[in-house]
């Protein structure tokens, strides 16, 4: 779903004066993370909670925006985040390059981030989603030329101390939250090995 079609108020981007509160800036994607939002689950009106999501992000956090590049909710609907303008494929410009988002501190250069909607502590994320992530992270990983099974050394930008990680992240690999659920954070390495399945050599 597009951000029009999950209902994206774009004026809230803008500051008072008319300027974007958090102008565009693209790098190269380095790395993907996953993440849950810790929203309820079998959510009736998934598009309400990302619109949700987007206030509290965009207004509440000050970060002018959504935070993350993609979601997706449980029954497998993926949902365009951080608005990267009209030219390139949701989440980067023309050239490919990704939009810098805001979920994972000081580690958002380069580094796309996936939400799945709901909260997975306790609970494994229905098969639809991770369908669908699986999907997602294939696509991604093949467009950026990631292993999904292997492992980067992100740098981001201008970073003076750099960090090996799986290609495909937890949130909790780059510092100490319980995001993205134990659950999800346990089924990582098969969705890793399927997202590799999916690439054609």
């Amino acid at each position: 779903m597009s951000r029009s079609d999950w209902g994206a108020d774009e004026s809230k981007r803008f500051a008072a004066d008319g300027k974007e509160s958090t102008p565009l800036v693209f790098a190269p994607a380095e790395i993907l993370t996953v993440h849950h939002t810790v929203t309820v689950n079998d959510d009736p009106d998934p598009a309400a909670t990302v619109r949700t999501i987007y206030e509290m992000h965009t207004k509440g956090n000050d970060w002018g925006d959504i935070g993350y590049h993609f979601l997706v909710d449980q029954a497998g609907r993926m949902y365009e985040g951080r608005y990267s303008g009209a030219k390139g494929a949701p989440g980067h410009n023309s050239v490919g390059e990704v939009v810098t988002a805001a979920h994972t501190l000081d580690a958002n250069t380069g580094n796309i981030g996936i939400a799945l909607l709901g909260d997975f502590t306790d609970r494994e994320p229905p098969l639809p989603m991770r369908h669908a992530v699986t999907q997602l992270l294939a696509s991604l990983a093949a467009k950026h030329g990631l292993d999904p099974v292997g492992t980067v050394v992100y740098r981001g930008a201008g970073r003076s101390a750099e960090r090996s990680l799986p290609a495909i992240s937890g949130h909790r690999d780059w510092l100490s939250t319980e995001c993205p659920g134990a659950q999800t954070y346990r089924t990582l390495p098969k969705l890793r090995e399927e997202a590799a399945k999916l690439i054609v050599p």
